[in-house]
């Protein structure tokens, strides 16, 4: 099968990702299409989606007929598979993605799972024989050079969140950091393990590589710096190459560490924070970093009109296109309800508004 994607444009976000200036800005959902999304705009039934490869292939083609950019391509099974390779229970409804019920709820629960932990198999652990198989599945049908190796991970952090619950998490970095330390190393290793199997199965040609990590914004500056750059950039020195895209996604509040990002290893930010204008993160990292984003996708996308996207499209690409490096997208994915217009008028924002 041959999808239509508008390649000029793919050109302008290859070129963006490394720091580049192209001809004009370009435009991406790559977090943009997921089943948020899509499950509005095509009455989807979550319970298949994401355990039926052929439902799920044939909604991400209709994302990317209807639009002609790139969305999703591939498996996108939300939070069902990290978590769940470490014993936290994967719940799907039919209007709602993924969610964990964690797995450990006491600090003595937490200490007896790490003195008895057993690396899980990255082959066999949790959902990831449903993800292997779903990336085979629809490899068969688009051929391998149309489908992206999906070499993005839900980060340590995020992990263990839903392992242990994100209210936990949080208390016991500040109560028993030794052992919330040791939790994350142990993920941070089986993450690793995921790596190689990856390889061997999607065979990259890149070392490229995403992380997906909601609750590190949820950190104070200290915090971060001794709870999520270690963990990270370990991730990222382990696989990336020097000239790799070091992708990472946060959409909680980023202000106030935005300044680490390029020490821990980020070269493109996508779809992050929201409530924070782009300007500030384009005069903070912008010359480091490939910013794509960060219209906000429930203010303006969901339940703005067309000419509220454009405007704001406008003045987003005014503060961040100067010199390059900056892609045209939502500061976190695309929701339920959004109307197609609303993504039409971003896409012609950024070819009427996008030239350099």
């Amino acid at each position: 099968m041959k999808l239509e994607i508008n390649e000029k444009n793919n050109e302008r976000i290859r070129i963006a990702e490394m720091l580049g200036q192209p001809d004009k800005v370009p435009v991406d959902f790559g977090l943009g299409s997921q089943f948020n999304f899509l499950s509005g705009w095509l009455n989807l039934d979550g319970r298949k989606y994401f355990c039926d490869p052929e439902y799920m292939l044939d909604a991400q083609i209709k994302f990317i007929k209807r639009f002609n950019v790139n969305g999703v391509l591939g498996p996108n099974m939300g939070l069902a598979v990290e978590p769940s390779a470490f014993g936290a229970r994967i719940f799907i409804s039919k209007d709602q993605g993924p969610w964990a019920e964690p797995k450990i709820n006491t600090i003595d629960e937490l200490k007896n799972y790490l003195d008895n932990y057993k690396e899980p198999d990255p082959y066999t652990a949790g959902n990831y024989p449903l993800f292997y198989s779903i990336y085979f599945y629809m490899r068969e049908r688009l051929g391998d050079e149309m489908l992206p190796k999906p070499m993005g991970m839900l980060g340590p952090i995020d992990t263990a969140c839903n392992v242990v619950s994100t209210s936990n998490a949080m208390l016991w970095i500040r109560t028993n950091p030794d052992l919330m330390h040791k939790l994350l190393g142990k993920i941070t290793d089986f993450l690793l393990k995921v790596l190689e199997v990856k390889v061997e199965l999607f065979k990259p040609t890149d070392n490229d590589l995403g992380v997906f990590d909601d609750n590190t914004g949820f950190f104070s500056e200290a915090d971060f710096k001794e709870f999520v750059i270690p963990y990270v950039k370990r991730i990222y020195d382990s696989y990336c190459s020097k000239d790799s895209r070091k992708v990472f996604h946060s959409d909680a509040p980023l202000k106030h560490v935005a300044h680490l990002l390029p020490e821990m290893g980020v070269n493109v930010l996508i779809s992050f924070d929201p409530k924070t204008d782009i300007a500030f993160f384009k005069e903070k990292i912008g010359d480091r970093v490939c910013l794509k984003g960060n219209v906000h996708p429930l203010k303006i996308m969901r339940n703005g009109t067309p000419v509220m996207v454009k405007e704001e499209c406008k003045r987003q690409i005014e503060a961040a296109k100067k010199n390059g490096g900056y892609v045209l997208t939502t500061g976190g994915e695309l929701t339920n309800g959004t109307p197609s217009e609303n993504i039409d008028a971003m896409i012609e924002a950024a070819e009427e508004y996008g030239a350099y």
